[in-house]
């Protein structure tokens, strides 16, 4: 190999590319690291980031802060003592934020804070949802002011939320 004038080998035109194709698979992957990182730090939303309705007759008829009537809408019930419902936390969220971006139409239930339990209320919402209690993680969608349909479990929660998000959600459309 030859060297030039002050003792710096000349490179052969492999080693070149060789260097080149190792910076720039360097260069992507702190792209990816830096994006990842920023995804965690900015994607941690929490529940504070949402209204919560506090009351089960509220979830069967949502009003806006003016008072009149919101048609469509979209109720997630949890626990903080619920296993399926801290795994599902994260990405719930997520999809919630974005749902939520043109206009509100996902709220919140925590059932731990509800006041009316064991009401006639509670009773109607367990009955539209075709269960003997209210269960947790369960999304419950209102369309028009009627009751569409509700998901349970972590799996069909995330799925429903997926759709809506995606606006190929039928009833919402």
């Amino acid at each position: 190999m030859a060297t030039y004038k002050k003792g710096f080998k000349k490179q052969s035109s492999e080693q070149m590319l060789l260097k080149v194709i190792v910076g720039i698979i360097s260069a992507v992957m702190l792209i990816v690291a830096v994006a990842f990182i920023y995804d965690l730090a900015v994607s941690s939303h929490n529940y504070d980031e949402f209204s919560n309705i506090k009351k089960f007759s509220d979830v069967l008829e949502l009003e806006n802060t003016d008072g009149n009537a919101i048609g469509n809408y979209v109720v997630y019930i949890y626990q903080n003592s619920c296993t399926a419902c801290e795994e599902a936390r994260k990405d719930v969220l997520k999809l919630a934020y974005n749902i939520n971006k043109s206009e509100e139409v996902f709220f919140l239930a925590k059932y731990d804070d509800i006041t009316d339990k064991s009401s006639t209320a509670e009773a109607q919402l367990i009955d539209l949802i075709g269960g003997t209690q209210i269960v947790t993680p369960t999304l419950v969608v209102f369309v028009d002011g009627e009751f569409e349909e509700a998901a349970t479990g972590v799996a069909d929660v995330i799925s429903l939320l997926q759709t809506i998000k995606a606006g190929t959600y039928e009833p919402f459309n």
